[in-house]
């Protein structure tokens, strides 16, 4: 047993591991220096291969010499027969040393750079040969041309010869031909030509014989077969001129080949042998210092193990719950275990305290996690790159993501959030975001819910996202905005009106005592007639203006709701139109109210005008009462095109229409406000784009017992 526990021991596992190490790098060492000397034994075969390479790029160079010697000479050619010729010679040539360089095996070019240098060359003797066989086509036509001409100044010949001659002129006209047929250049061809139509053109008006025109056809033949055999002469020109430059090109393209292949095999032995002999003294310094860092490990590790064993002895002490465990003794130079055995002492006292601190964090850790997944607030928090640590299921449901998204770093969690900048979260440690102090913003979510999203930054660069639903708070502070905008323009409604009517008055008492004191001629009397009915459209427009500023004159009275409703159907329908059905749900009992049924009425059939209107393609209209606690509702609703928020907010104002071309006012809705507002109770819309609108008005009901008597509210109204 004694013997087995030394074997499992550090004191000889390590030291063995160590000497099996060193017996591994040696061996290694001695593989690479034979293999460095077996790869230095393979240059020398490479380099017979790489002379192989020379003498063939010796024999291109060699090959291209003799191309390029031949070549020059077409320049001094003039006939286009041996022009063809040689240059089908030439092209015979380009063939055999294209040839010769697809015969060379691979491997020659493989190890080597002179691939490029070599398709360089091949690349040239393609183009210098396409251009050669260009130039033996060009040079085929032109002797073509020239045989075609030599055969029409025969033909002239001939006909000279004949009595039935006709030209007058047949000398000169023959000597132009003979210079045309033998001209070099086309300013040449075109002055004969002008002297030949002006000897050709016949005198006076009258018009050349039939043989005149055939005579003359062929001295027009020989001008155009002259001019087409210069044109490809031209071309022939043009293409030795490039031959020439090709020439250059492929002079030194084989050059360079020659050149850069002795330049690359230099340079390759060179470092080979170089990089081969630094290599090999590396290795020998490694394996030297491999060898005497493990002689000192050895040593090392087999004082330390006697010390760690002691020391992992008082550890089990302390974790089988051993609480008289001591401190092992030791008295070695090391520092790092003088250190260990004070640490052991102190572990040893902290034991205890953590044992006491466990329970009481655990029970603390306990109650901050039930907070934090009950909470009503959204919580989030993420590292300085982005990457989420924790989250609550509730900020999950408030930014509309799925469960899964609380693995998502913090700009794909937050992007549903179009009013949280990307730039402000953190995206990885490239980009560690901008916010730099807390922030607070309100967003608008789909689902018409509105979060406030407070967002700031800890200690360690963490970022903290609380988020709130505050939909209720939000569409009360609308409600009251809107409240107090609408009064406001409600009051000064009232007051123009007033003062509009206080106006009218005057002038209306002015006419009528304009009327009684004196008599009036027929024109005056029109003109107090046109004022009289301009003051009277102006009492009207400000009493309607009355009626929109919640100030109209009541008359209300005790009824009962479902009756009036159901007694003012037939109107409703008619008023709707054909394409709109009306239909009431009536949830009795409903209670009795106490208000102007005729402006009760007007309210409604208002609301169902505008339903109507909302719905161009038909639909139907749906009105609704019943009892909610101590007040009547009554709702009016449509599946028609629906309003904007921003139209919503405004559809109260007096004068505000979105029908200005169809007959809107902007009166309707202001007057239901200002009655509903007048006889105590509250108006609201309800209305999405494309879902249709819902318009509640709520009345006060009035108790069982109550009589004919006028509310106090109302009361304070008259």
């Amino acid at each position: 047993m004694k013997h087995r526990s030394f074997f499992s021991s550090i004191a000889f596992r390590l030291p063995f591991a160590i000497l099996s190490i060193c017996g591994l790098v040696a061996s290694l060492a001695l593989v690479a220096i034979y293999g460095l000397s077996r790869a230095q034994s393979e240059m020398t075969s490479y380099s017979s291969t790489a002379f192989a390479s020379l003498a063939k790029a010796s024999t291109i160079s060699r090959q291209v010499s003799t191309l390029l010697s031949t070549a020059p000479f077409l320049l001094n050619t003039t006939s286009p027969y041996r022009l063809s010729n040689e240059s089908l010679q030439i092209v015979r040539q380009i063939d055999a040393l294209m040839e010769y360089v697809g015969r060379q095996p691979a491997d020659i070019l493989a190890d080597l750079d002179e691939d490029d240098r070599t398709h360089r060359v091949l690349d040239v003797l393609s183009a210098i040969r396409k251009e050669t066989l260009a130039l033996a086509d060009n040079a085929d036509e032109a002797q073509r041309y020239k045989s075609l001409v030599g055969a029409t100044v025969a033909k002239l010949e001939a006909l000279q010869q004949e009595p039935r001659f006709v030209p007058t002129n047949n000398v000169a006209l023959k000597q132009i031909a003979i210079s045309a047929a033998a001209s070099d250049n086309f300013l040449q061809l075109g002055e004969l030509q002008r002297q030949y139509l002006r000897l050709s053109e016949p005198p006076g008006s009258t018009s050349p014989a039939v043989e005149a025109k055939g005579t003359l056809a062929l001295y027009d033949g020989v001008f155009e077969l002259r001019q087409a055999y210069l044109s490809r002469m031209f071309a022939v020109r043009s293409a030795l001129t490039r031959l020439g430059t090709a020439s250059q090109n492929l002079g030194a393209a084989t050059e360079a080949q020659f050149m850069g292949t002795g330049q690359t095999l230099s340079k390759g032995f060179a470092s080979t042998t170089q990089a081969l002999s630094h290599l090999r003294q590396v290795i020998l310094a490694a394996l030297l210092l491999v060898i005497a860092l493990s002689v000192a490990a050895i040593l090392t590790v087999i004082r330390v193990s006697k010390a760690i064993m002691g020391i992992s002895e008082g550890m089990h002490q302390l974790a089988r719950g051993e609480k008289d465990a001591q401190a092992p003794r030791f008295e070695g130079p090391e520092t790092e275990l003088r250190n260990l055995v004070r640490a052991f002492t102190a572990f040893k006292a902290s034991v205890d305290r953590v044992a006491r601190l466990r329970s009481t964090a655990e029970a603390a850790a306990r109650t901050i996690r039930s907070t934090f997944r009950s909470m009503n607030e959204g919580i989030a928090i993420f590292d300085h790159s982005g990457r989420p640590i924790t989250m609550n299921h509730r900020i999950i449901k408030l930014m509309q993501q799925k469960p899964s998204a609380r693995k998502l770093p913090a700009r794909s969690f937050a992007s549903k959030i179009k009013e949280i900048a990307p730039d402000l979260l953190p995206d990885g440690l490239a980009h560690p975001g901008n916010l730099r102090n807390p922030i607070v913003l309100r967003a608008r979510c789909s689902a018409q819910s509105v979060l406030e999203i407070s967002l700031s930054r800890q200690a360690g660069e963490r970022v903290v996202m609380l988020v709130r639903d505050i939909t209720e708070a939000d569409r009360q502070e609308a409600d009251a905005r809107r409240a107090q905008r609408l009064d406001a323009t409600m009051r000064m409604t009232h007051q123009v009106s007033h003062e509009v009517g206080n106006m009218i008055g005057i002038i209306t008492g002015s006419l009528g005592l304009l009327e009684k004191a004196s008599p009036l001629d027929p024109m005056q009397q029109r003109h107090l007639a046109r004022i009289r009915k301009a003051a009277e459209r102006g009492k009207t427009l400000a009493s309607s203006m009355l009626s929109a500023a919640s100030h109209q004159v009541l008359a209300p009275a005790r009824f009962d709701v479902s009756a009036l409703l159901l007694g003012m159907l037939d109107v409703l329908e008619m008023a709707a139109g054909n394409h709109c059905v009306i239909r009431l749900d009536l949830r009795r009992p409903l209670p009795p109210v106490f208000v102007d049924p005729a402006l009760f009425e007007q309210a409604v059939l208002n609301l169902c005008l505008n339903a109507a209107a909302a719905m161009q393609e038909g639909g139907e209209i749906l009105i609704t009462a019943e009892r909610r606690q101590a007040m009547l509702a009554v709702e009016i609703c449509d599946r028609g095109s629906g309003m904007a928020p921003e139209v919503m907010d405004r559809a109260f104002e007096p004068y505000f229409t979105t029908r200005p071309n169809r007959g809107g006012t902007g009166l309707g809705l202001a007057v239901v406000y200002g009655f509903v507002r007048q006889s105590g109770g509250e108006v609201s819309i309800h209305s999405r784009l494309g879902e249709g609108t819902r318009v509640e008005m709520l009345f006060p009901a009035l108790p069982e017992h109550r009589g004919h008597e006028q509310s106090p509210e109302l009361a304070n109204e008259h």
